[in-house]
């Protein structure tokens, strides 16, 4: 079941940054097999009799991926250039 990229982000928001990479890693790879078998013109995998179907998560996994990179970069702010600046500042 697909959740809304509120409530997916909402699950990830106290992970740490390693965390974030490897959920991003995985979406990365989701979307780039979902979009080589679509240039193959491959629909012939029983995945695509399953709800949602393989294009309906490609939809979703690109939406996951673009609040997923957001809350990355305020996490790579606050725990690494703010962090950073306040130990050179103290």
């Amino acid at each position: 079941m697909m959740v809304s990229p509120g409530v997916y982000i909402e699950e990830l928001k106290d992970a740490d940054y390693n965390t974030l990479i490897e959920e991003r890693d995985q979406l990365i790879k989701a979307v780039v097999e979902f979009e080589q078998k679509e240039k193959a013109g491959d629909r012939s995998g029983e995945e695509w009799m399953i709800i949602p179907s393989p294009d309906v998560q490609y939809q979703m996994n690109l939406e996951y991926l673009a609040v997923l990179c957001k809350l990355m970069q305020e996490k790579y702010r606050e725990d690494f250039v703010w962090e950073d600046k306040r130990l050179s500042d103290g």
